[in-house]
């Protein structure tokens, strides 16, 4: 018989040849533990471990920015300010209200003196007061779908297009020469169109008239009847011109300067969706956890899944990834990004917080967390040379025990 020969301790007998099927097992079993000596990479494991993450950030062209956590980073992390709505606010006065067509307004006229209104009044019957002025209503009328309106005296008046102050200047230069000293005023009884759209997830959702003196994007929400749902968790999406603006209602009721003034055609929507950020790695739990407050911290986070395992994680390696604005990852890092992380408008940035140590658990508890994070905690190596081991112990076992059965056989 040829093949492998297995040599026996002694006391094992005289027999020095395996049978075959136990010389095929000891094959396989010696190929299996050339692999496992290959190296932990073969080893099951929840996730890339410390010395993984940190190749990759070094590499030539590495897929994120690894960022670890200092005071420095904590100090360009709280200067970070949802700016959604900034933009929109700037030098933003309130709108003036337009006259649309259809519109109802109604038209008062004054004059000083006798005229175009009749002769002067005595003292006691001095409209508003005004001593030698008459005035004359002119009945409520409808914008028509030229946009002008009749004015007795004036003749027609463009009116659609044109503010209230607008259409009373048109109304007094129409009747120069024709009144003594004439003034108009011009109020929009009813509008069709000077108005804005509240949907979604609001108590009372419909149309709501603009006020003339403007209309904040609170007391819209106010006439509304309020969201469904709790600040933190509901997004504001603004239609404007075909452009969607969307941010978290919470940030608008915490800086005055996000509450805009809305402008007529507005769409305001509403949406219940709850913040979270997932946990995954070697915590006592993994899971999605929902935010119970306007802001969490890692810590806090940390603390929902249950802590860091005990005998699995790597207090060094506790991870949180996200997407920063590209300006954001630039005061990040003292290096100039690749070019290729630098193409959109957002870069992968990987945070390494190390809480080994007192100053790291502190450093968790300022580090804020957002919506859609993914925080990931690192295994230790030892577990994977705890897991190598194990494995090495079972093979041993299984080939001790098929040695013991081939002999007896």
């Amino acid at each position: 018989m040829t093949g492998v020969v297995d040599t026996f301790p002694a006391g094992f007998g005289d027999r020095t040849t395996a049978p075959r099927p136990a010389r095929a097992l000891a094959a396989s079993l010696a190929l299996g533990l050339c692999i496992a000596l290959g190296g932990c990479s073969t080893v099951p494991k929840s996730g890339p471990l410390v010395a993984t993450v940190n190749h990759e950030a070094r590499e030539a062209a590495p897929p994120f920015l690894l960022v670890p956590v200092n005071r420095t980073a904590l100090t360009e992390l709280s200067k970070i300010k949802a700016e959604e709505f900034v933009a929109l606010a700037i030098n933003q006065p309130a709108p003036d209200v337009m006259i649309h067509r259809g519109d109802k307004v109604s038209i008062t006229l004054w004059e000083y003196g006798s005229g175009l209104l009749g002769p002067v009044p005595s003292t006691g019957q001095a409209t508003i007061g005004l001593v030698g002025a008459q005035s004359a209503s002119v009945p409520t009328q409808s914008v028509d779908q030229a946009g002008t309106i009749i004015v007795p005296f004036a003749g027609e008046i463009k009116a659609a297009g044109r503010t209230t102050r607008q259409v009373e200047a048109a109304i007094v230069q129409a009747l120069r020469g024709k009144a003594t000293n004439a003034q108009a005023l011009v109020q929009i009884m009813q509008t069709t169109d000077n108005s804005v759209t509240v949907t979604g997830d609001v108590n009372h959702p419909g149309r709501i008239t603009l006020a003339p003196t403007g209309t904040h994007l609170l007391d819209a929400l106010s006439e509304a009847g309020g969201t469904t749902g709790r600040a933190r968790d509901m997004l504001v999406h603004l239609t404007r011109a075909g452009k969607i603006t969307s941010t978290r209602l919470s940030v608008i009721n915490a800086d005055p300067v996000q509450n805009i003034f809305l402008k007529s055609g507005d769409l305001l929507t509403l949406d219940l969706e709850p913040q979270s950020v997932v946990v995954l790695g070697a915590t006592n739990k993994n899971l999605d956890v929902p935010f119970d407050k306007d802001r969490m911290t890692l810590a806090e986070t940390l603390g929902a899944g249950g802590g860091l395992a005990d005998r699995q994680a790597d207090p060094y390696g506790v991870y949180v990834l996200r997407y920063e604005k590209l300006p954001v990852a630039r005061t990040l890092t003292t290096r100039a990004l690749p070019d290729y992380l630098q193409a959109g408008e957002l870069v992968p940035v990987v945070y390494q917080i190390d809480m080994r140590s007192a100053d790291g658990l502190m450093l968790s508890q300022n580090f804020m967390m957002r919506d859609h994070d993914l925080v990931y905690v690192a295994n230790a190596p030892a577990v994977q040379i705890g897991k190598l081991t194990s494995l090495f112990n079972s093979i041993a076992g299984i080939f001790k025990s098929n040695s013991l059965n081939a002999y007896n056989y």
